[in-house]
């Protein structure tokens, strides 16, 4: 049974056949004086898919045209079908085509297809440096930034609430000094009082004698 297989905005919808192989990179190196060798693993190879199928109809050329164009590109693709999602195959590059038209078949061709799988390479380093982190680095400082401003603002918001505070604090100590000269020179006026009743009471008294 024909598998269907989404191969970037195209579907292939008459594939006959499908496989994949996946490779482990070993470097071997002998070892002197061993039975064995030294087995140096690199890491997983891009695994590679196979499919053969058919395309027909007044749109086969056209359809083929479209992966002959993919190919030349060398762009990543992105990849569905049974043995992607078995494999975590997410996106390809078509590597090889094929194409097969028997004799005396009008719009029927038979293609080969090879396609490697594509992960995206990793960020550039410089002397060690990974370059790429200079993103999140720049998002770091224009955080930092951000919230220096707002606590300057804040803080300045304080000061402005604090002074004001102090000027209405200095301007009741005046009100209260001027009460305090008030009430002194209402005392003072008293005082002035008081002497005069007091000689006024020593004429009075020295009249009376």
């Amino acid at each position: 049974m024909a598998e269907a297989v989404i191969l970037g905005d195209l579907e292939l919808d008459r594939v006959t056949g499908l496989a994949i192989d996946e490779t482990r990179r070993l470097a071997i190196h002998p070892w002197p004086g061993t039975d064995g060798d030294l087995i140096q693993d690199m890491g997983m190879a891009g695994a590679r898919i196979w499919l053969t199928g058919v395309a027909m109809g007044t749109d086969a050329g056209s359809r083929l045209e479209a992966l002959r164009t993919a190919m030349q590109k060398g762009e990543p693709l992105d990849f569905a079908a049974s043995v992607a999602v078995a494999a975590n195959i997410e996106q390809v590059v078509v590597a090889h085509l094929r194409v097969n038209q028997p004799p005396g078949m009008v719009d029927y061709y038979e293609y080969q297809l090879e396609l490697i799988r594509y992960v995206p390479p990793p960020p550039p380093t410089v002397a060690g440096f990974d370059a790429g982190a200079l993103g999140d680095i720049a998002s770091d400082i224009t955080d930092a930034a951000g919230a220096a401003v707002d606590a300057a603002a804040g803080a300045m918001a304080e000061a402005a609430a604090a002074a004001q505070a102090l000027d209405e604090a200095l301007a009741a100590a005046e009100s209260a000094m001027e009460m305090v000269d008030t009430v002194l020179g209402a005392v003072e006026g008293m005082g002035v009082i008081e002497e005069i009743l007091k000689a006024a009471g020593n004429v009075i008294s020295a009249a009376s004698k």
